[in-house]
């Protein structure tokens, strides 16, 4: 008969610890509000991990963002069979605005940046001040992808 105690080698090994996310590198090129909107979950969702995340926002995304148009709602066709109801589920989601959904992303952690292309600036004509002031100003896409290498995970919208 078999004793009731285990051996060390016998007894079952204790699970790895999950690796921590600790930074989150992410970069945004399309501009439908869907894609904005799962941005900005996203990096609730890292904030959450206490985890530093660095936002690259460029092309029609950083286009986006612009004031005139940051809160116009273009979702993409794949929302087209729920938009009758889209708006009153983003409203029970405390939805508001775009604007307003983003500034509470970046604000939910203590380490949220989010950077404008400087190349999409300048092949666009477009200064920062007609950007949503949530910008902590421009980055150049190479450098910022440089320094993604360092991240735990670098993600493309």
């Amino acid at each position: 008969m078999r004793s009731a105690h285990m051996t060390r080698a016998e007894q079952p090994s204790p699970q790895a610890e999950p690796a921590r996310l600790a930074k989150l590198a992410i970069v945004v090129s399309r501009g439908t509000s869907n894609n904005l909107f799962q941005v900005a979950t996203l990096v609730r969702a890292a904030t959450a991990l206490e985890a530093t995340v660095e936002v690259l926002f460029r092309d029609a995304a950083l286009l986006k963002l612009e004031r005139v148009r940051i809160n116009e709602p273009q979702w993409s066709p794949t929302y087209a069979a729920v938009a009758s109801s889209l708006a009153e589920r983003m409203r029970a989601a405390d939805f508001t605005d775009m604007e307003t959904f983003l500034r509470d992303a970046k604000h939910h952690g203590d380490a949220v940046a989010l950077w404008a292309s400087s190349q999409t600036l300048r092949r666009e004509g477009v200064g920062l001040d007609q950007l949503i002031p949530l910008l902590d100003g421009e980055r150049d896409e190479n450098d910022f992808l440089a320094e993604a290498r360092t991240a735990d995970a670098l993600l493309t919208f």
